[in-house]
């Protein structure tokens, strides 16, 4: 699938947290979830307690919704990891986490 003209073979995810001011001016902090920096190019991730995932092709990838069906479940929990339902995204590395963001939402 091409991404602004370029041909896209993989993804970011980020994690969000909003933050309401006593102004009641909103400020959303956006970081990288990122898996640890020796884990190989292209490596799977995979989720603690879960099979390997099966990987699915573009066209079904697209029909399904398979991102956005997940989504709901995708957050950091109190020490940064990637969450999905509770499962650690996870690299033969370690696990795959952000720096900042606690208990947010991944898109």
């Amino acid at each position: 699938k091409k991404l602004v003209g370029f041909k896209s073979h993989g993804m970011v995810l980020c994690a969000t947290a909003q933050k309401t001011n006593p102004d009641d001016e909103t400020t959303e902090t956006v970081e990288f979830v990122e898996p640890p920096e020796s884990t190989p190019l292209g490596e799977i991730v995979t989720f603690d307690g879960l099979p390997p995932p099966a990987p699915f092709t573009p066209a079904q990838v697209e029909k399904k919704k398979v991102f956005q069906a997940c989504m709901d479940g995708m957050k950091t929990d109190g020490d940064c990891v990637g969450m999905w339902n509770g499962h650690v995204f996870r690299t033969t590395m370690g696990v795959c986490k952000g720096r900042i963001v606690k208990g947010g939402d991944m898109r």
